[in-house]
């Protein structure tokens, strides 16, 4: 499912975001950019109502997610960035792999299948795997062959 849902136009090797609400602002742009979502605000508006209930991160991973009347079509935006962010997470491990899973408000819990597979991705290897890509090409054979 994750291979239907992404491709190297939403994926960033280096995000430029140093906080947590600068990560979804950039995740949330690559959405945006590429026709996924017609309301940057109105979607980030939403992933925050969810993160709320419940921070989206764990062992290093986060994967911010909402269904939103925002989402035109469902996809995965996916960041890096080396040294991780402070994401106020329980296990105290800073994400450094970001997953922001965009689902529309009216479409099938698509989010909770894309989830199980990721966390049957999630590993230090994967983590590494992902770290040492070369480029967002190589992230997303990465994505897909793990």
């Amino acid at each position: 499912m994750i291979t239907k849902l992404t491709n190297v136009n939403l994926i960033k090797k280096e995000l430029s975001a140093n906080t947590k609400k600068e990560v979804f602002a950039e995740l949330a742009q690559m959405l945006f950019d590429n026709n996924r979502i017609n309301s940057k605000e109105s979607f980030l508006d939403d992933v925050e109502t969810r993160e709320a209930i419940s921070v989206t991160s764990t062992d290093g991973i986060a994967y911010p997610h909402s269904k939103s009347k925002a989402v035109i079509e469902p996809a995965i935006a996916v960041g890096v960035k080396a040294g991780g962010i402070d994401y106020d997470d329980e296990d105290g491990i800073k994400p450094s792999v970001f997953f922001m899973i965009a689902s529309p408000d009216n479409g099938a819990d698509h989010h909770i299948y894309v989830l199980q597979e990721l966390f049957g991705k999630f590993s230090e290897e994967f983590i590494e795997d992902i770290h040492n890509a070369k480029d967002e090409q190589q992230i997303l054979t990465t994505l897909i062959n793990s």
